[in-house]
């Protein structure tokens, strides 16, 4: 009886681990956004933040739907360094684009994010450099608002690279 109450106990302890793991896999965790911004900023790329909520279901449909697919099978990260912020979990810490280590969940309210998703194309500064992608609605529309807005992003950074989605999405057979 006590081996099986341990073993219960391990199961539920792995569980729990598991989901939390979940945050992160996809995209990569903001942990540190000076460091991220360092990074663009050696290859003169935007940093793209997704901003999400564990609750959010159109966050989920973006993840697995469109950014998964993006991230393993194209080179989108060559045009972006590509971080993600959940919004609605208490303690996970981070560092913002000044290196000051903050709640991960405090950063949205800072930065006026009121949606889950929303999507920030930002420079290595932190300053925001194209317009905002707000939610989800259908999601055959967002592969183009991303490209657009990452494409924005390029400009402004004065990076002569731009993003075709489509193309790389009919190179790489994903099917939307």
């Amino acid at each position: 009886m006590r081996s099986q109450i341990i073993s219960l106990s391990l199961s539920v302890a792995l569980l729990f681990s598991f989901s939390n793991i979940k945050a992160g896999e996809i995209l990569p965790l903001a942990v540190d956004l000076q460091k991220a911004g360092k990074t663009a900023q050696t290859h003169n790329i935007p940093v793209v933040i997704f901003f999400t909520a564990t609750w959010c279901n159109y966050c989920k449909k973006l993840e697995e739907n469109i950014l998964h697919p993006l991230l393993e099978t194209t080179d989108i990260e060559s045009y972006a360094e590509f971080r993600q912020i959940v919004m609605d979990k208490a303690h996970w810490r981070m560092k913002d684009f000044a290196g000051n280590d903050i709640e991960m969940k405090s950063f949205a309210p800072t930065q006026k994010v009121k949606v889950a998703p929303t999507t920030y194309v930002y420079n290595s500064k932190g300053e925001l450099i194209a317009e905002p992608i707000l939610g989800l609605t259908l999601e055959e529309f967002y592969p183009g608002n991303l490209e657009k807005a990452i494409n924005q992003g390029l400009k402004t950074l004065g990076n002569e690279k731009r993003l075709d989605i489509y193309k790389m999405v009919n190179e790489s057979k994903i099917a939307y």
